[in-house]
């Protein structure tokens, strides 16, 4: 038996800066403003530490997944170098970058970025960095297994989130699955059920890319 959890706003961000739908500035990444004298590289948001950090990672006995909704509380798009932080351990809504991710799987890919991807009826696959390898090919063939749609092919991301409480986790807009194992049954239940239920129904690759391994 599945597990629900609904809570209505609770998701806080900090932000300063709005954009209009688009790439940030046209190549994926984000301009940074003049820093005058400092030539010390700028720090990039939307690089985070996803490797693996715990050499004694073992995630408990797979049981029932829990599937959480959050309503969303805001759609804005925020413009590098400003940070966005989160409340939620994944977040399913929120603010984020105006330049979304290319459809499919990833090295890393910062929430920041696929949350625009959500926000466009697709799905992220997220797994704990230190899950097998094993896990990760499990997730794999969830989205190969999911059949186009009248805008062409599934729409996904897959990458590790360091962050995440659980080995594996399934995040649509104001929508969560999490659960220590992956049941490919469950998760495409879950999809059926929220794919594409979404502010805004977009199929288009993102021009955000960097760390894009396939799709």
């Amino acid at each position: 038996m599945m597990r629900w959890i609904v809570v209505v706003g609770t998701l806080a961000v900090t932000m300063s800066l709005m954009a209009a739908c688009g790439d940030d500035d046209g190549d994926g990444t984000d301009a940074v403003a003049d820093a005058g004298d400092d030539t010390s590289p700028p720090v990039d948001p939307d690089m985070i530490d996803a490797s693996c950090t715990l050499a004694d990672f073992a995630p408990p006995a797979c049981t029932d997944p829990t599937i959480t909704n959050i309503a969303a509380t805001s759609q804005a798009h925020i413009v590098q170098p400003e940070a966005i932080s989160y409340t939620t351990s994944p977040p399913s809504s929120g603010p984020h970058r105006p330049a979304w991710a290319k459809w499919g799987e990833y090295d890393f890919l910062p929430p920041q970025r696929w949350l625009h991807n959500l926000e466009h009826g697709g799905v992220a696959l997220l797994y704990h960095p230190c899950v097998d390898a094993s896990v990760v090919d499990e997730l794999r063939a969830v989205a190969a297994a999911q059949a186009d749609d009248d805008t062409g092919a599934f729409r996904y991301t897959l990458t590790p989130y360091a962050d995440l409480p659980t080995a594996v986790a399934v995040v649509a807009w104001e929508w969560s699955y999490e659960a220590e194992c992956v049941d490919a049954a469950a998760i495409k239940t879950f999809i059926d059920d929220h794919y594409r239920q979404a502010p805004e129904d977009f199929a288009q690759d993102g021009s955000y890319s960097t760390g894009w391994l396939s799709r």
